[in-house]
């Protein structure tokens, strides 16, 4: 097995993991150097660090440790620790200095406080066992990126995690540049520097000559979030596949089962997602096409259905007024309608469905352009929010490096 000339970070796709370096001796807010290599060390030691998938990880492990590497570790921890398998979500370290292996480490993790590290460290030709407590904390961090190539071939571990909570705005991630900068805060579950758990990104910052300098944080849960500029300036997504229905829209249900907003007691399929609107909210074509429905839908209440060609068709739902006819051709991003609560509905909002060859997608799995501002009924309450964040990111990306943040510095927060 051949590692490179540096202490390196293995990232993969099957596990939520990210690494960084953890200066124990600063008090302050701790640079964390996500580059580095030791080049004062005469035996340059490097690590691996593998997130326990649910299936198929030991071709995986062989793979990336080398077959006889893995077969070796996995008889040591058969034979003198009693274990046969290791359980999803642990992670998994091997250590070495040049072709020798110094050391293998399973974390183990009991919940999401607490944990065993049962160590195997070589002492001359043997392995000796050893077992420690590993104590697991909630931290945030600011993770800053330089791209070399991509961020999905820099990361594809983390690209796939922001990608899953960036939402309306996760093509962003495939218009950076080699050159361009991302810092990601991040909130989760840490093992000292692994992070073992993400609940979730709460905002990132770029500075890019191709897409622009921009800082957007989220305003709800840490699992997904929808993202706006903290300032007062309108920008536009970079170019997507659609143009958003609603400028400033805030994402408020989304694709596939859900409490039936009626009778909670029940579930039921949603078609769509529901973006919050006041009356007459302007909605936007997501794509040119030919408007092949306007009118009354069922609950949808008063609706548009566009046809895209190939296949593809968009549905407008629960509209207060028509700007636009049946078999008139629009462009994308043109005006059709304003937004209501017409139809099975229990506020002003616009319902967006997207169809292909008949049956209906989630509409997230495409990219979209928007305009960035906070919409009407957080636009006061996200300021306030995202002051901190903002200051912090813009830190991260001005200084090019990673750091934890202390808690009292996101004193915001807690007033969400």
């Amino acid at each position: 097995m051949k590692f490179k000339v540096a202490i390196v970070i293995a990232t993969v796709l099957l596990a939520a993991l990210s690494l960084f370096l953890y200066d124990e001796s600063l008090k302050k807010d701790v640079n964390i150097n996500v580059g580095w290599n030791n080049k004062s060390s005469r035996k340059i030691k490097e690590t691996v660090h593998l997130q326990v998938p649910e299936t198929k990880y030991d071709d995986f492990f062989a793979e990336i440790l080398g077959s006889d590497n893995w077969e070796n570790a996995k008889k040591l921890y058969r034979k003198q620790a009693g274990l046969t398998k290791f359980m999803n979500g642990d992670v998994f370290s091997v250590t070495t200095a040049g072709n020798k292996t110094i050391s293998y480490d399973l974390h183990h993790y009991a919940n999401n406080s607490k944990g065993e590290k049962i160590s195997f460290v070589r002492h001359g030709k043997e392995y000796v066992m050893k077992n420690e407590p590993i104590k697991l904390e909630e931290k945030t961090m600011l993770r800053f990126y330089t791209i070399k190539s991509s961020l999905y071939n820099d990361d594809p571990q983390f690209y796939n995690i922001a990608k899953e909570r960036l939402i309306w705005d996760w093509g962003i991630l495939d218009k950076l540049k080699p050159g361009d900068s991302i810092a990601f805060m991040i909130k989760g579950i840490f093992d000292r520097d692994i992070l073992v758990k993400t609940y979730g990104i709460l905002g990132f910052s770029v500075k890019s000559e191709n897409i622009g300098d921009f800082t957007m944080t989220a305003f709800r849960d840490y699992i997904y979030g929808d993202y706006f500029v903290s300032g007062h300036t309108v920008v536009l997504s970079p170019p997507g596949f659609f143009r958003a229905p609603i400028d400033s829209g805030r994402i408020t249900s989304y694709y596939g089962t859900r409490k039936d907003p009626f009778n909670k007691k029940h579930k039921k399929f949603h078609s769509g997602v529901d973006i919050l609107a006041k009356i007459d909210t302007s909605v936007r074509a997501a794509e040119s096409g030919t408007v092949i429905f306007a009118g009354e839908k069922g609950g949808l209440g008063k609706a548009i259905v566009i046809d895209h060609g190939n296949g593809l068709r968009t549905v407008y739902g629960h509209l207060n007024r028509f700007l636009t006819t049946n078999g008139r051709k629009v462009t994308r991003g043109e005006i059709i309608a304003g937004a209501g609560s017409t139809g099975r509905s229990t506020a002003p909002h616009l319902h967006f469905t997207v169809m292909q060859d008949g049956k209906t997608v989630d509409p997230l799995l495409y990219t979209y352009e928007r305009v960035w501002t906070a919409p009407f009924d957080i636009s006061g309450s996200f300021r306030t929010l995202s002051a901190t964040r903002t200051i912090q990111l813009e830190k991260s990306i001005d200084n090019k490096k990673s750091f934890f943040i202390k808690e009292n510095k996101l004193s915001a927060d807690k007033k969400r």
